[in-house]
């Protein structure tokens, strides 16, 4: 049976149906800011607490083998049906099965009850879907409290990031495996516009639209006869080793006061290859394996960072810990990192000499670059920004998740002002959030805790962004 209001709604639907109809009669005009901004986020709520119950509807007609069903035949799989029934492309129907099944049907009831409640994003119960596909049944029941309460702190590129450490700590061999499988997928194309021409064309103009799809190419002929790599993946390493020399040859611009660079944050035990290391970061290519880390060493300039995350006096971590770095950060830098708990933050300087002694000759040869300056010069030294760069991450105001090419340093208190060029005074923001605290009037402040906080110019109407913690790891 179906309702009146829409042909293909059963009258189990026809409510959401009739609300569906209701809102788009709804004169938004008439809603004042604040009500409008409510009902945004609370319709996003109820939309992704839909697709839960969506996603348990589609585990339930592929456990039940009920796709067709609708139309009284059987259908060659629940992914084909979706595809001709609703239109998907191949890769959004099989994705929505394999979340299905592993949410509704596998070993992780809680993300599925949290995405059912609205909780969490689809798209963060498919990342956890996915991310956790290869793990023990066991792993995931003991894990899954862990990611979703990640989940509900972060957004999905950072699960991403969570997920790939989790499966790399709980199995680095199947871990190993899975980058291994994701190089061999490796590839490039070069793709045409709807004019015939090569995809770099509409950017470059006349002639230099051939550059792009011309200048791999002798980069990308088979090595020997022995060469077994595919077309595909021959362009993916001739564009890789294209990048690699523009980096080394120094042609590409400055980004943030230093030219661009690989720059990876790898704890010390994963570096020198002893076991239990965790290997690194690498930004927003998220989390590298301890030997592809080390290989990255092999070539690259290695800068040395001591880290303490001893509790800070709210009994929260300390994230201002960059307190000595050596070396130069060249096309590659990777960062040993040293934690332990110094008593208070007097016997912090001590504790650094001491750590700093215990390293190996390769990390503790290069001469000590200091991170504080004062007020003998204006501008950020490449050491500091090297240590923001492992402190921040990126933009560090309230809800900015800009990349790290994207930040200036920049002087809490104003150096015109009297404040110094040390690194409790330095914060990378984005070049929109730069704009913003200088000519916008807003104020970012970072407390004793390591937290910053934005608050707007206007006083009538004050008030704080919720904090972000930056991280010195």
């Amino acid at each position: 049976m179906h309702s009146n209001t829409h042909s293909d709604t059963p009258d189990r639907l026809g409510s959401l149906s009739a609300a569906s109809q209701e809102l788009a009669a709804e004169d938004l005009d008439r809603l004042a800011d604040p009500a409008l901004a409510e009902d945004l986020l609370a319709m996003r709520r109820l939309l992704d607490g839909l697709e839960g119950q969506w996603l348990r509807r589609l585990a339930a007609v592929d456990a039940r083998g009920a796709a067709g069903a609708d139309q009284g035949q059987d259908a060659p799989s629940t992914a084909a049906w979706l595809r001709t029934r609703r239109r998907l492309s191949v890769d959004a129907a099989h994705g929505n099965v394999r979340t299905a099944r592993a949410l509704f049907g596998g070993a992780l009831p809680k993300t599925a009850a949290a995405l059912c409640a609205g909780d969490i994003s689809p798209a963060h119960a498919k990342l956890i879907a996915d991310g956790t596909r290869e793990l023990a049944d066991h792993v995931k029941l003991e894990a899954e409290p862990v990611l979703l309460e990640t989940a509900s702190r972060v957004d999905p590129p950072r699960l991403r990031q969570a997920v790939t450490h989790l499966c790399r700590v709980v199995d680095p061999d199947a871990a190993d495996r899975k980058a291994a499988r994701c190089h061999e997928r490796r590839r490039a194309v070069a793709v045409a516009d709807l004019g015939g021409h090569g995809g770099g064309e509409r950017a470059a103009g006349g002639r230099g639209g051939q550059h792009p799809a011309g200048r791999p190419e002798p980069l990308a002929r088979p090595a020997d006869a022995t060469d077994s790599r595919t077309g595909g993946q021959r362009n993916a390493d001739a564009l890789a080793e294209l990048a690699r020399r523009s980096l080394e040859g120094g042609w590409l611009p400055k980004a943030g006061g230093v030219r661009p660079q690989l720059l990876v944050t790898v704890d010390l035990d994963s570096l020198l290859g002893r076991p239990g290391g965790v290997g690194g970061e690498a930004g927003w290519a998220g989390p590298l394996g301890a030997e592809t880390c080390r290989r990255l060493a092999c070539d690259g300039t290695v800068a040395r960072v001591l880290v303490s995350r001893q509790p800070s006096g709210t009994g929260q971590p300390d994230p201002g810990a960059c307190d000595e770095e050596v070396g130069a950060s060249g096309d590659r830098a990777e960062h040993g990192l040293a934690t332990g708990d110094p008593q208070d933050a007097a016997g912090r300087a001590a504790w650094l000499r001491t750590a700093a002694a215990k390293l190996p000759p390769a990390l503790g040869g290069a001469p000590s670059q200091p991170l504080e300056v004062g007020r003998a010069t204006r501008v950020v030294q490449p050491a500091q920004r090297s240590a923001l760069a492992v402190r921040d991450g990126g933009c560090v105001f309230p809800d900015c998740d800009r990349p790290l090419a994207w930040c200036d340093a920049h002087h809490l208190r104003h150096w015109v002002n009297g404040g110094p060029t040390d690194l409790d005074n330095l914060a990378l923001l984005c070049r929109a959030h730069h704009r913003a605290v200088h000519e916008g009037g807003w104020r970012l402040i970072r407390g004793p805790d390591g937290r910053f906080t934005a608050t707007p110019p206007d006083p009538p109407t004050r008030r704080s962004h919720r904090h972000r913690q930056t991280t010195a790891a």
